[in-house]
């Protein structure tokens, strides 16, 4: 999903954020091209501040044409983002057939961006729309499975020594 968005958008600096359910909000699960720095502040963000934010409240892309300006943003967020030489962004909401938001990817760009072509953005809705329903059935799946696993394991190994093979 990262480098898809990356070359539709034409950059190679993004990151891609999964909801936090401990406290909300969205964390960085992967990056490229960014720095330490960016990686660190905005290692979770919350539910305002943010195009990301924005996208996942609205459940749309959102494009910042330019950082520098745009009221989006909070001033330490802008600051974070113009610091790691990001000058413009574009997030993309993952999200399930029910129009649940299970991630975000967004793309950086060096220069203030113009606004994406009809095709580009029409693209980035399919990817994100395929990406979120793939989360959606993993966390249904692989993950209930797994758990489901691990309680007959610990309900066969009631009231005896229980050895990992």
């Amino acid at each position: 999903m990262l480098s898809s968005t990356l070359a539709v958008v034409g950059t190679d600096m993004g990151n891609v954020q999964l909801p936090d359910p401990a406290r909300g909000g969205l964390r960085i699960e992967q990056h490229t091209g960014l720095t330490d720095d960016f990686v660190d502040f905005f290692a979770h963000v919350g539910e305002d501040g943010t195009s990301c934010a924005q996208a996942a409240r609205d459940l749309a892309q959102v494009t910042v044409h330019d950082v520098e300006s745009d009221p989006v943003f909070t001033e330490p967020a802008r600051r974070a983002i113009l610091a790691a030489g990001s000058r413009a962004c574009h997030s993309v909401p993952l999200t399930t057939a029910s129009g649940l938001c299970v991630g975000m990817v967004s793309a950086h760009v060096d220069r203030p961006l113009d606004a994406l072509t009809t095709a580009q953005t029409k693209t980035l809705d399919v990817v994100g729309g395929q990406a979120g329903r793939w989360l959606a059935w993993h966390d249904r799946t692989v993950v209930l499975d797994a758990l489901e696993h691990l309680h007959t394991l610990g309900s066969a190994g009631r009231g005896s020594s229980f050895r990992r093979a």
